[in-house]
C-alpha cells in the first residue's frame, strides 16, 4: 500500500493510471469521502474514470482539473465507477462531461444507506448512461476498448 496524490502516475504491462484526487484536503462534505483516490486509468484502450467516495465539494474541483487536459474529457470515457456507491450527494456536470455509455454503481443489497440513491440513477440515465449496479447484477466484467465496449455479468 503506497499513499497517492494527484499527479502521480501508476503503470503495470497493459495498464497506465493517472491520480486526479486528492489535490487537497476539502473540509466540507465528508472529510475522508472527499479525501478519496480518483483515477483515470486505460487498460488496453479501454478507458475508465474510477471516482472513489468524492462528493459534490470535491467533484466540482476534480472536474476543473480534468478540464486543464481538454483532449481527456473530448476523447470521453468507456467507463464511469460511480462515486460513493451511487450517493445522492455527487456533481451532475461532472459526470455529463466524461461522455462514457456506461456508469458502475459498487453498492452491497440491502444496504442501509439506501444507495443508490434514486435521483443518481436517473441523472445517469438522463445523461445517456447505462446503468449497471452490483446489487443486481452480481460480479460485473468489461471488456473491449474504446468504442468496442462489451461486459458480462454473474447474474
Amino acid at each position: 500500500m503506497t499513499r497517492v496524490w494527484a499527479g502521480d502516475r501508476l503503470a503495470w504491462p497493459g495498464i497506465e493510471a493517472r491520480v486526479w484526487w486528492p489535490a487537497r484536503v476539502i473540509r466540507a462534505g465528508s472529510v475522508p469521502n472527499n479525501a478519496s483516490v480518483v483515477l483515470t486509468v486505460d487498460v488496453d484502450g479501454l478507458r475508465l474514470l474510477l471516482l472513489g467516495d468524492v462528493e459534490r465539494e470535491a467533484a466540482a474541483e476534480l472536474l476543473r482539473a480534468l478540464r486543464t487536459e481538454p483532449a481527456l474529457l473530448a476523447d470521453g470515457f468507456d467507463v464511469v465507477k460511480v462515486a460513493h456507491h451511487g450517493s445522492a450527494n455527487r456533481d451532475d456536470e461532472l459526470y455529463a462531461a466524461t461522455h462514457a455509455p456506461l456508469a458502475l454503481v459498487s453498492v452491497g443489497a440491502d444496504n442501509d444507506y439506501g444507495h443508490p440513491a434514486p435521483s443518481t440513477v436517473t441523472a445517469l440515465r438522463g445523461d445517456g448512461f447505462q446503468v449497471l449496479r452490483t446489487d443486481q447484477s452480481g460480479d460485473i466484467a468489461v471488456l473491449g476498448d474504446h468504442g468496442g465496449l462489451r461486459y458480462v455479468t454473474s447474474r
